[in-house]
């Protein structure tokens, strides 16, 4: 299912919830009204867009032990991944009809399952995060790579099936070449809508959001609706430091009211689904076909909750005077041998193991 709006097939309510609970209550929230930055660096740094074997100095591919920390790793079987987008543009999910114009993705989390420990985790990427991002050529081709934010990956494509094949591609490149399984996007247009159709969500205000909304007092618990909700998820600007950083907290907050919101719509009413999903259809750009959506939410629902994970590193001004994300490539590395690697057994360790000699 390239796009999701592109005709409607009967689906059985769960593959409804999977659609909701997946791509709406993970992406949870855009940013909004930023003007594009094409903050152009210098020449990529080479050491990038490598898997963790050749990163590590070992070149016999996937199979592998890799040493790090102390200890030796292998990949684990039983993977899978999806990669979740909210995207800064108005309306329905249409073509821009330009190969540079598909807006940015400022909500990106990768779902990881790991069928071996019935777990699930999410990444939650900042979107500010200085990387190699795919430039795509007039014929949607790759033309190179230039060193930017994150968020720009998406704006390369037509902001449908190229963009999001476009972001998928840089963000498996930013996590040593991790294979992703499948993409969703969601036009920031569906948060009212969702937000107001399950009740609106409760969220304690952390941050002082007064000069944007003043309903959205610091220390007061208010139940968001309709454009308070968009309020609450996009504003950064004029907020601590500016970063992305206490936005991504809130956007994990108001995940969490969501979920809880949904949750008691579908203990009430368990066809409340389809009018939801119906909501979605037209916003929602995906390569995920429905049945692998009902698939993955089965797990998600049966599997333990692993939580959501994020990145060290250092929010700066650049030179072009926006926000900036450096991860700490240490705990880059950690993050990926977590999430798609195990501890290899003690045979695979000593048939690593350097000589003696």
């Amino acid at each position: 299912m390239k796009h999701a709006r592109r005709g409607r097939s009967p689906l059985p309510a769960f593959a409804a919830v999977a659609a909701v609970v997946i791509v709406a209550a993970l992406v949870g929230g855009v940013y909004l009204w930023e003007q594009r930055a094409a903050a152009s660096q210098p020449a990529p740094d080479t050491s990038r867009g490598k898997t963790v074997e050749e990163m590590l100095g070992l070149t016999e591919g996937g199979e592998a032990p890799v040493y790090f920390d102390g200890k030796w790793y292998q990949r684990a079987k039983g993977i899978e991944a999806y990669l979740f987008m909210g995207v800064d543009r108005r309306g329905e999910a249409e073509s821009s009809g330009s190969y540079n114009d598909g807006g940015q993705a400022d909500v990106q989390m990768l779902l990881v399952l790991d069928h071996e420990n019935k777990r699930f985790r999410v990444l939650q990427l900042n979107r500010d995060t200085m990387t190699d991002v795919y430039v795509l050529a007039m014929d949607l081709s790759v033309l190179g790579v230039e060193y930017q934010q994150l968020a720009l990956a998406h704006f390369y494509g037509d902001g449908l099936e190229s963009s999001g094949e476009n972001t998928v591609r840089t963000v498996s490149n930013l996590l040593y070449g991790v294979p992703i399984d499948g993409y969703a996007s969601l036009q920031m247009e569906a948060i009212p809508i969702l937000n107001d159709m399950v009740g609106g969500v409760t969220v304690t205000i952390e941050d002082d959001l007064t000069p944007v909304d003043p309903t959205l007092i610091q220390g007061e618990t208010v139940t968001l609706m309709g454009e308070h909700a968009m309020n609450y998820v996009h504003v950064r600007k004029n907020v601590g430091d500016g970063s992305n950083l206490a936005r991504m907290r809130r956007h994990r907050t108001y995940m969490h009211g969501f979920e809880e919101q949904l949750k008691a719509k579908l203990t009430a009413d368990q066809t409340f689904v389809m009018d939801l999903y119906d909501a979605l259809l037209d916003y929602l750009v995906t390569d995920i076909s429905t049945s692998t959506l009902t698939y993955v939410a089965q797990q998600c629902l049966s599997y333990e909750n692993g939580g959501i994970l994020t990145m060290e590193g250092e929010s700066r001004v650049g030179a072009n005077n926006f926000m900036e994300f450096y991860p700490d490539e240490h705990d880059l590395r950690r993050i990926v041998l977590d999430l798609f690697y195990e501890e290899a057994p003690a045979s695979q360790k000593a048939e690593s193991e350097p000589s003696a000699d």
